[in-house]
């Protein structure tokens, strides 16, 4: 205990007696700035570091933020007569992550969850974070699904999610749409652990999950819909990414090859022999990849293949739809 208490006073947090959320918050917040943190992100991080090691939601917080964490639980260890240790222990708990984050590690590694499409999906290290603006990709599915269901010929739609990591997307589609099947497909045996356990929690059963690179293992099945966010980083720029993506998410997940397409030329290829005729793909696409990928589609012979903003008008995903034989 003694060891992280004197680094806790180094680094300038306020001595325990004098220590509140509120002073606490302030001091993480400088530090994490000069780790390279920027400033409205370091803020809103270490509320949510202290929120998690005392068990707060923000109304709580914002209550308790101003009073001194001693007297703040004086008649909670009054009451049930709880050790003044319990108090450094939450704020053991804190530096720990805080030390973590203060190293770059992403927050969502460190909590160990991360909100998308209004889920909490359970990440780690071995998959890409589920980022905000993926979620343009499933308001796209869910705002298609009359026509999907009719070129289906079914309520249901079987689904495909490849390159699947934590499973977000082909989950909140499949949360929030009928379906026959879900297949759920990562190279990564890691990955699939992580998709597996998301499945579970949010939908339960009917759900298969398939170790694969690319399409190569999925045999004898037919799909209505093909989900994917697929590695499109130019291999050297990974090196210059944020260091929260360049150090500690897998690379894998990240590395599209010299150009960024390689998985888009696969995918546009060998999607066409587990594709039902009418069947629409959507994919993820780097901001600067929207011709380039659309090229790639429509020369493999995809009709009505489009390209859609996110929310800050960068492309982000393609839509396209497979004619069959």
């Amino acid at each position: 205990m003694e060891d992280w208490t004197a680094s806790w006073e180094d680094l300038g947090f306020p001595k325990f007696k004098e220590a509140s959320l509120q002073k606490i918050e302030t001091t993480g917040k400088k530090l994490l700035m000069e780790a390279g943190v920027e400033e409205e992100e370091a803020a809103l991080e270490v509320r949510l570091l202290l929120q998690e090691s005392f068990s707060l939601i923000t109304a709580g917080y914002l209550l308790r933020k101003q009073e001194l964490l001693c007297k703040a639980d004086r008649e909670k260890v009054e009451a049930a007569g709880i050790e003044q240790t319990e108090i450094l222990g939450k704020l053991h708990s804190f530096f720990e992550n805080f030390e973590k984050r203060r190293r770059r590690i992403p927050l969502a590694q460190i909590l160990g969850r991360q909100s998308f499409y209004g889920l909490d999906f359970f990440v780690n290290e071995d998959i890409l974070i589920p980022r905000a603006d993926t979620e343009c990709l499933v308001d796209l599915v869910l705002e298609d699904y009359a026509d999907l269901a009719k070129q289906a010929g079914s309520s249901s739609l079987n689904i495909l999610d490849l390159c699947t990591g934590s499973g977000c997307i082909g989950i909140s589609v499949a949360k929030h749409l009928p379906y026959q099947e879900l297949l759920l497909v990562d190279l990564s045996e890691k990955a699939l652990a992580v998709a597996k356990k998301n499945a579970e929690k949010h939908l339960g059963e009917n759900v298969t999950l398939l170790q694969s690179d690319l399409l190569t293992g999925v045999q004898g099945k037919k799909f209505s819909l093909l989900l994917s966010n697929p590695p499109y980083i130019v291999s050297r720029v990974i090196p210059g990414l944020d260091r929260e993506v360049s150090e500690y998410e897998p690379k894998m997940a990240l590395d599209g090859g010299e150009d960024g397409l390689v998985f888009y030329r696969r995918i546009a290829k060998e999607a066409k022999a587990v594709l039902l005729p009418g069947a629409r793909l959507y994919l993820e696409i780097g901001y600067d990849q929207g011709e380039s990928v659309k090229d790639i589609f429509q020369k493999e012979g995809y009709e009505a293949v489009e390209v859609f903003p996110d929310l800050a008008g960068n492309p982000r995903v393609l839509r396209g739809i497979f004619p069959g034989k």
